[in-house]
């Protein structure tokens, strides 16, 4: 008998794409499944859709809840999943008809913990897929240096090992949960790739990463790679450790000084002052040579030189327009 995959949706506001996307999830080629819909304190018609659809399909369940995030929404999908793996996808994301069926396959031949696949840019001007080299021996290096580009629902999960590890998405992150979680599965377990492009990514105009970003919005992303160096230093001890630490405390490096270079161009000089005199960047010489050669180099030294003429001189040459709000 097939083994029961419990699908995840977290969905808010998500009335005008829901049912093309559990469309897609039921008519998947693997039939062995229950779709769990988390209804995250939506205002819209999300419910009842919902409803209109559960009148024809059993194996949808929902439940719902006040508005607390997709990462709480996540967790109590997980919490009420009974399948034996888990896999999730986005309200307004599509899955290829043979998702299921390729991904349990492969998890079949490896008996890996984690199965992912490649996904693709889904938007008016057609798919695009995400370049991945797809593999399985070092998938932390691969997700830190962008070589395996991934989505969340690019996962299959074994349902016993995620709470064994009592592994779930940190809901006091603003941003880059999905990064914490799918670095927290790789530090535990290997991962087994399907090298096909399954999983579309839906691109919205709305979304987060399309919206000017706030001060706030950087230090939010920050945070979370942060949290994700301190899950690393604690739990990875794979040969790579050594190099995978250095990857991650480039990146939190490299994220200071992109924040501290936006202020300076956004003209925050109060802010850019004041990070500096917290003593906001810290780092070891030796990192330098692992963050791209611009930051680590001219940009870094101007940041440093904390003269205001010459923070004011850069914003006056610099003609790219700066959205920070």
């Amino acid at each position: 008998m097939q083994p029961r995959i419990s699908i995840i949706i977290p969905a808010y506001n998500a009335e005008e794409y829901l049912a093309k996307t559990l469309e897609s999830v039921f008519n998947q080629t693997y039939s062995n499944i229950e779709v769990i819909v988390i209804n995250d304190g939506s205002t819209d018609k999300t419910q009842r859709v919902l409803l209109e659809i559960q009148k024809d399909e059993p194996r949808l369940k929902t439940f719902s809840q006040s508005n607390q995030g997709i990462s709480a929404a996540r967790n109590t999908g997980i919490n009420h999943a009974v399948g034996e793996f888990i896999t999730f996808i986005d309200s307004d994301d599509i899955w290829d008809i043979s998702f299921l069926t390729k991904m349990m396959d492969r998890q079949q031949q490896t008996k890996g913990n984690v199965i992912y696949c490649g996904n693709a840019d889904l938007s008016n001007e057609g798919i695009r897929p995400r370049i991945s080299d797809f593999r399985e021996h070092t998938n932390l290096e691969g997700y830190l240096t962008q070589k395996a580009l991934l989505h969340i629902g690019c996962l299959l999960i074994n349902r016993q090992f995620l709470n064994e590890h009592q592994l779930r998405f940190n809901i006091n992150l603003k941003t880059g949960e999905d990064i914490v979680f799918i670095c927290s599965l790789f530090c535990l377990s290997e991962a087994f790739s399907v090298p096909q492009y399954l999983y579309y990514y839906t691109h919205r105009e709305n979304s987060m990463m399309r919206r000017p970003w706030q001060k706030q919005d950087y230090l939010n992303d920050l945070a979370a790679w942060q949290e994700l160096e301190y899950i690393i230093k604690n739990t990875y001890q794979n040969q790579d450790r050594e190099e995978v630490i250095t990857l991650i405390e480039a990146k939190i490096v490299y994220y200071k000084l992109r924040l501290l270079w936006i202020l300076l161009l956004a003209g925050r000089n109060q802010d850019l002052q004041c990070l500096i005199d917290d003593k906001f960047l810290i780092y070891s010489p030796n990192i330098l040579s692992h963050i791209p050669r611009k930051y680590a180099g001219i940009r870094r030294i101007i940041i440093e030189s904390r003269s205001k003429c010459l923070w004011a001189l850069v914003k006056v040459i610099h003609r790219k327009k700066v959205n920070l709000i």
